[in-house]
């Protein structure tokens, strides 16, 4: 089901044809000339547009000398848009350290408490300066802080900053808190940094679309990159399910070709490939357009028996979290509900997949409950380890029962 490949939605502009530098992993050990991956003109210029307008809100409660340089280029990086940057600091030193690498900026020191007065005050400097930095009442609570600016903004982006980037090693890059909030906010208090969550929480409660974390020194790469290098957190799903169109069908042949490759699809012809896209479902990154996962039903090989089979249901693990193969399972059965079809099956080799298949409501049934023309022609390797599964979708008398 899944691959070790590395929402109320905008209109999605199409990606660049790129193949996009990776990021440099926490303590990996590089060259020096490789300590800055070179970040492909068009890819910078994609997230210049799509953040032009856009307000973004940066908390840095640790400021090293590695992390300075990134962080000039990144708001020099916006000078082509209207992007408004909101640099919020533990105390004035770094403000002064901030001004001076990025040729100036306006400084406010927080009060201790948010009069509207206060707020106004931030609205106007935020809009006129385009880069205001924001030193902290309590140098020990930079993350709040900036959870608090940013719903006071309204900002659309937020990126929490810590020395150990963001959630998992490597990194998860999608992460809907309305499902795994438990388990990154224990993560997060094992590192000592337990009101990073907090901050996030209001952050997107008060209007954000997504907040980052990631090391300071990587928020080049977390804002123009596509793969970024750290952990993209939302509220709510942060992908939505679309048709698959001819546009992705070089995206779809990569990631039926990754999932061959990892041993959790069958070899397919592109013919096969093209059909498994035509009619198809994408889970799609709303920002970006980006696939996050696919899906298939096959209908025409079990017509007479009302039937539909799930096929080449792939994520991308980068997008874990995202809950994308809930969403296709869910949208795909309701299709084929819609479609008068009385069930959907599914055949893996996949133990992950197993398990996903049971959450979801399916349950296991003998390879002789599947229609025999399924089998035709089938790897016998493949047909030893397959497990079937199975899910009524409308009522019908003589469904298989479990095994």
């Amino acid at each position: 089901m899944s691959s070790s490949i590395h929402g109320a939605p905008e209109p999605v502009r199409p990606r660049p044809p790129l193949q996009p530098e990776r990021a440099l992993h926490p303590g990996e050990s590089v060259a020096p000339e490789r300590r800055r991956p070179a970040i492909p003109d068009a890819e910078r210029e994609f997230f210049v547009q799509e953040f032009r307008g856009v307000t973004i809100v940066v908390s840095l409660p640790v400021l090293d000398e590695e992390a300075v340089a990134p962080l000039a280029r990144a708001v020099r990086g916006f000078d082509a848009g209207d992007t408004r940057l909101a640099l919020v600091v533990a105390d004035r030193v770094d403000a002064q350290r901030l001004a001076a690498a990025t040729g100036g900026a306006a400084t406010i020191v927080a009060p201790a408490i948010w009069t509207d007065d206060a707020l106004a005050d931030l609205w106007i400097t935020t809009t006129d300066a385009r880069v205001v930095l924001v030193v902290a009442a309590d140098p020990g609570a930079v993350a709040e802080t900036a959870g608090f600016v940013a719903a006071g903004l309204g900002a659309s982006k937020v990126v929490l900053t810590d020395p150990g980037g963001g959630w998992g090693d490597p990194p998860k890059s999608f992460v809907d808190l309305e499902l795994h909030s438990e388990a990154l906010g224990a993560a997060l208090r094992e590192r000592g940094i337990g009101n990073l969550l907090p901050a996030a929480q209001t952050a997107l409660l008060g209007g954000a679309f997504s907040v980052n974390l990631c090391r300071a020194q990587d928020i080049e790469l977390e804002l123009f990159t596509f793969d970024g290098a750290g952990t993209l957190l939302t509220l709510g799903g942060y992908v939505q399910l679309t048709p698959l169109r001819v546009d992705d069908l070089p995206a779809v042949e990569r990631l039926v070709a990754q999932g061959v490759a990892d041993g959790v699809l069958k070899p397919r012809d592109r013919a096969q490939v093209a059909r498994i896209a035509v009619g198809g479902l994408g889970a799609r990154v709303v920002r970006t357009g980006h696939l996050a996962g696919i899906v298939g039903i096959e209908t025409e090989a079990y017509g007479r028996d009302g039937l539909g089979e799930i096929s080449a249901l792939i994520t991308v693990s980068e997008f874990s979290g995202a809950g994308s193969g809930g969403l296709l399972v869910d949208g795909l059965v309701e299709r084929a509900r819609s479609a008068g079809l009385r069930a959907v099956f599914a055949v893996t080799v996949s133990d992950d997949a197993s398990a996903f298949f049971r959450r979801r409501g399916f349950r296991e049934v003998s390879r002789d409950a599947v229609p025999a023309v399924k089998w035709r022609g089938y790897d016998p390797e493949r047909l030893a380890r397959a497990r079937c599964f199975w899910q009524d979708v409308a009522p019908q008398a003589g469904a298989p029962a479990s095994d």
